[in-house]
């Protein structure tokens, strides 16, 4: 069961890393999503391309082999699932520290990657929960 809940999450992190990061890079210069431009600020981007890209490739492309070695059984599959939950956690730790604003998206986010990192660990070393 939490098997399958882990491919469920890595996937839809992936998915959604994937499509924002491409948003972003299609419609670098809108308030894309309600996000606003002062995001940028004190940050050396002047549109949300590069990040968009960063976050695609970054977020998106390492939940995804995470969740495409979790489909497919291969060995340290929880690895990959655990190293995506970090990339994801790291992204919203070095986007706290450019901006130095904390939003809801930034807590969901934290409170996605941690859910992939503790579920992995967990299917890994079979904790007693």
């Amino acid at each position: 069961m939490l098997h399958t809940l882990l491919l469920l999450l890595s996937l839809v992190v992936s998915l959604l890393a994937s499509f924002t990061g491409l948003f972003l890079i299609l419609m670098p210069n809108q308030d894309a999503l309600l996000w606003p431009h002062q995001w940028l600020a004190g940050t050396p981007f002047r549109d949300f391309r590069v990040p968009g890209l960063l976050f695609m490739i970054l977020v998106g492309s390492t939940n995804f082999w995470g969740f495409l070695n979790l489909l497919n059984d291969k060995p340290r599959q929880y690895d990959r699932v655990i190293l995506g939950g970090y990339c994801l956690i790291g992204w919203v730790l070095g986007e706290l520290m450019l901006s130095r604003e904390l939003y809801l998206i930034h807590v969901t986010a934290l409170l996605l990657g941690a859910m992939l990192v503790l579920m992995a660990y967990q299917e890994k070393e079979k904790w007693a929960a």
